[in-house]
């Protein structure tokens, strides 16, 4: 089986909460953890989430896929891009959740390997785990631009393609999508799912399970 577990943000309680329910069913030896990315930004404890994250990494098998928040980190720190833009769009509090844990904001290389990853989807035999979405125009992700996987919104969850795998993302707050809090977006008629349900916007941390999509989440 595989975990799909939509944007942390920092929200280190609730990320704690979600692993300790998927651990009641979860089989080390055959199944896989995969995170949709935005591990950090806007909430509380973006150092603790990722340190979470390395040990986890150790304990099962797990895929870390880059959003568009450790990107922004990647470039302010490697690409010279302004830090007060990034500070603005959440990075603030991860700046002072480093600061508060380590005294520092200098990244850990094991946290690097976790923030940085380089991944920018999965696919299994049933589905493709991405952080935003895929460009329609094209029916493989590896055709896609980078930028799109991690920053494309209403041009991927609006268009009316059905695609042949379940294409499962996170990026936008569903309730933006369904106006609805804390659900999950399934479209059948597009194959699509979008699993962030606002974690850091005081909604769920939401999980799913492929290929038989039973839905996990805390509040």
């Amino acid at each position: 089986m595989n975990y799909l577990i939509g944007d942390i943000h920092g929200e280190f309680s609730k990320l704690l909460q979600l692993i300790k329910i998927i651990e009641k069913d979860f089989e080390p030896e055959n199944d896989e953890l995969i995170f949709l990315g935005d591990y950090i930004d806007r909430g509380p404890d973006s150092y603790k989430v990722v340190e979470y994250l390395c040990k986890l990494s150790v304990k099962y098998k797990t895929v870390f896929i880059m959003g568009n928040h450790e990107q922004m980190l990647y470039d302010t720190i490697y690409k010279n891009e302004s830090k007060a833009i990034y500070y603005q769009n959440g990075g603030q509090t991860t700046y002072d959740s480093y600061m508060a844990n380590t005294g520092s904001f200098v990244i850990p290389e094991h946290h690097k390997k976790i923030l940085f990853s380089g991944i920018h989807y999965v696919e299994r035999n049933d589905f493709i785990a991405v952080h935003a979405g895929i460009n329609p125009n094209y029916e493989n992700p590896v055709m896609c631009d980078e930028f799109d996987l991690m920053w494309i919104r209403k041009e991927f969850f609006n268009d009316k393609k059905k695609w042949k795998k379940t294409v499962i993302f996170g990026h936008t707050p569903t309730f933006f999508i369904t106006k609805e809090r804390n659900t999950p977006y399934i479209d059948e008629n597009k194959n699509i799912i979008g699993i962030d349900t606002g974690a850091v916007y005081y909604g769920y941390l939401t999980a799913i399970r492929m290929p038989d999509r039973k839905i996990y989440q805390v509040g």
